[in-house]
């Protein structure tokens, strides 16, 4: 059986977007079927960026956007804003997932009522582990049951060790031994897609992270560069606070562990693994 499932894994900035697009052109040019699943999108399994909501909480949201509607440019119709917030969500198990960052507000004002949903978000200790791991396990189960019905392969980007490892190291540092047991158990819920990780190596940890901060800077001062939003991140986890971490030397150093985790990882967990080493 062909691999239904392609998981493509690296540290921040190792080109994990780059080589997941690469691998989905390669793969329809040889006439296959294919839909990736990039960070950040209305996701099918995983849960980074997306808002887990009550169908009230929802339509709160909902109904402040279309309020603003009213006193904004009205550069496009109430409808197509609805529209533009509706193809974004996800209803499953009674909750609404809301990928919150992939919403196309005609104007930037709207962005002030996102904090509210993101906050919904179950990742960064949002919700209690038991909560966090059972809803993953109970999505990438129901997806692995959806996705062998049909004849397309599936690549996710970040949305198996790098996600997964970001809350289990940085929020709750955890052994080795617990992430392996939890990475292994989410596997065994997708085993049917015979799964396999393609995971970008970097030879040089600091140059490839400084490389990505350069092509990552911020449009205008009103944002945080990318590489000071990892840095805030990593700084304020449980991981980085205990081993205070700080600054881009943080990042270097947090993104090191997650590289030695990642490395481990794949040696002992039960799936074939491409590796791809960037200079």
């Amino acid at each position: 059986m062909e691999n239904k499932l392609i998981l493509v894994e690296g540290i921040p900035g190792s080109g994990k977007t780059t080589t997941a697009r690469k691998i989905k052109e390669k793969l329809i040019a040889e006439g296959k079927k294919v839909v990736l699943y990039e960070e950040g999108m209305s996701h099918p399994a995983d849960m980074s960026w997306n808002a887990y909501l009550s169908e009230e909480e929802y339509n709160n949201f909902l109904s402040k956007c279309l309020k603003m509607w009213e006193t904004s440019e009205k550069t496009i119709s109430k409808e197509e804003l609805k529209h533009r917030i509706e193809i974004q969500i996800r209803r499953e198990h009674n909750h609404v997932i809301l990928a919150y960052t992939k919403i196309d507000f005609p104007e930037g004002n709207y962005w002030g009522l996102v904090g509210e949903v993101a906050a919904k978000e179950i990742c960064d200790g949002r919700r209690s582990l038991k909560e966090f791991t059972e809803i993953h396990l109970r999505r990438w189960e129901s997806f692995g049951e959806k996705a062998l019905l049909d004849d397309n392969i599936y690549i996710f980007e970040c949305a198996f060790l790098q996600n997964h490892i970001f809350e289990l190291l940085g929020v709750y540092e955890k052994s080795d031994e617990a992430i392996l047991t939890y990475l292994t158990n989410l596997l065994n819920k997708v085993k049917c897609l015979n799964p396999c990780i393609v995971y970008i190596e970097p030879v040089d940890v600091e140059k490839v992270i400084m490389k990505a901060a350069d092509e990552r800077k911020a449009p205008n001062e009103s944002r945080k560069d990318w590489i000071d939003e990892i840095a805030n991140w990593v700084s304020n986890t449980n991981y980085g606070t205990n081993h205070r971490l700080a600054g881009r030397e943080g990042v270097f150093s947090f993104c090191k562990e997650r590289l030695r985790i990642d490395k481990a990882m794949i040696r002992n967990l039960d799936i074939p693994v491409t590796l791809i080493n960037r200079d």
